[in-house]
């Protein structure tokens, strides 16, 4: 089998940009067109339309973790009970809630203002669990968000079927303020809405990046580019440039998308609109029934630093498959239509990385698994920062405690690998 993203699959025909060669100068050079990338040059182009700006991705613009994720653009995440038993921890979390429903809202001006085709839906998110054992987890997070005036509704086994179509949930917290997109339709459209001063390179990996007198080099395989000032939004990858290594690490995740819905099968579900759960247990699953009907699943999640070979995603596939009749016993073996893979990228005290790294060089990046809202308000933010552009959202950013000290490898890989297998048993019930 192939590695093929369903979103991005069914995104339809990308724009091509051309290789970085030669060497070239540019005020700006942005490392990374994802979420944060895009933002960031929208930002600068703003607030300063003379610049020449340079966006240089690795691959295909969007087609990276941005265009491979689950589509929830999140605005309330789930806090757990460790993030809300002190003060701090509260303080922590209600400076990432007011990011996101920042994020949140700003995608949405992108989208609306851009008319971006992204199958946008203003619509709550359900943590969502079958096993006993999380009820005590879900009810702490409705309780919690009440608490911080966060609207929350508890939603009991009868109220998930209708609204699920299936009856493998037994509780459930609603909370509203996020929206559910095809990802790589969100992320190709804000990429062909740049403004044109944004040149962009694909297919371009940066091999090296060092502060250089008053500006910054950056190393590729064809060429250099010297920028007066360095904003990098690699996310997972930013330990390739030797930034935040002792504090990110990449998880592979992967995931499923069936083909639309039957007729008979929408019968089943009892035409259910579209809706998206995750789970309140760690590497639990995530599901979503989209707007086009289909059915997605992401139930697996490792720490692969070298990431998902072929032969490991077709099992991967297999699992995703027990998970989806688990929850539509009547889903023929065949409806699975795209598997793939992506990294997300995660700190140990599931804190971003947001700081300047030097005079001419800063980084905005590791949203634990909350890009797509997360990574568009900080790539504006992290430019405000470099301009020196103040706002209270920048303060808030700043206040966030940084990602904490992560042992090197191999030690890490020891422990990571450990506590996954050992979230892996817990959650299983989730799965």
């Amino acid at each position: 089998m192939e590695d093929i993203c369903g979103w991005v699959a069914l995104a339809g025909n990308y724009t091509s940009h051309p290789t970085f060669k030669g060497a070239q100068t540019t005020d700006w050079a942005i490392i990374g067109g994802g979420f944060t990338g895009l933002a960031a040059a929208r930002r600068i182009a703003n607030l300063d339309p003379n610049a020449r700006i340079i966006l240089i991705e690795g691959k295909r613009v969007g087609q990276g973790a941005t265009g491979r994720n689950s589509g929830f653009v999140v605005a309330n995440e789930s806090p757990g009970h460790a993030a809300l038993s002190s003060a701090s921890g509260r303080a922590g979390y209600a400076a990432l809630n007011a990011l996101d429903h920042a994020g949140v809202a700003a995608t949405k001006r992108l989208v609306e203002s851009h008319k971006i085709n992204c199958q946008w839906e203003d619509t709550g998110s359900i943590h969502a669990a079958t096993s006993s054992k999380n009820f005590g987890t879900l009810r702490h997070h409705a309780q919690a968000f009440a608490d911080m005036g966060i609207n929350a509704t508890l939603l009991d086994e009868a109220a998930l079927q209708k609204r699920l179509g299936t009856a493998h949930y037994k509780l459930g917290v609603l909370s509203t303020g996020g929206a559910l997109v095809q990802p790589a339709m969100l992320a190709k459209g804000l990429a062909d809405s740049l403004p044109e001063q944004v040149e962009i390179y694909e297919n371009s990996p940066v091999l090296k990046l060092v502060q250089d007198g008053d500006g910054a080099v950056l190393t590729l395989k064809d060429g250099t580019l010297r920028a007066n000032k360095v904003i990098v939004g690699v996310n997972a990858f930013m330990p390739r440039l030797g930034i935040q290594a002792d504090r990110v690490f990449p998880l592979a995740l992967t995931a499923s998308l069936t083909r639309p819905l039957s007729k008979a099968e929408e019968d089943q579900i009892g035409h259910a609109a579209s809706w998206g759960v995750l789970s309140p247990q760690s590497l639990g699953a995530t599901m979503r029934l989209t707007k086009d009907r289909r059915i997605l699943i992401r139930n697996t999640a490792e720490y692969r630093p070298s990431g998902i070979d072929l032969p490991t995603l077709a099992q991967r596939r297999g699992l995703h498959y027990q998970g989806l009749k688990k929850r539509f016993p009547w889903l023929a073996g065949d409806a699975i239509d795209y598997t793939w893979s992506g990294n997300i990228c995660v700190s140990a005290n599931s804190k971003p990385v947001f700081r300047k790294l030097s005079n001419n060089i800063f980084a905005a990046g590791c949203y634990n698994a909350s890009g797509v809202a997360r990574g568009t308000i900080m790539g504006r933010l992290i430019v405000d920062l470099a301009m020196d552009v103040p706002s209270t959202l920048l303060d808030t950013a700043n206040s966030l405690p940084k990602p904490s000290w992560i042992p090197p490898r191999p030690l890490f890989d020891i422990a990571a690998k450990t506590r996954m297998a050992f979230e892996r048993a817990k959650g299983k019930s989730e799965c």
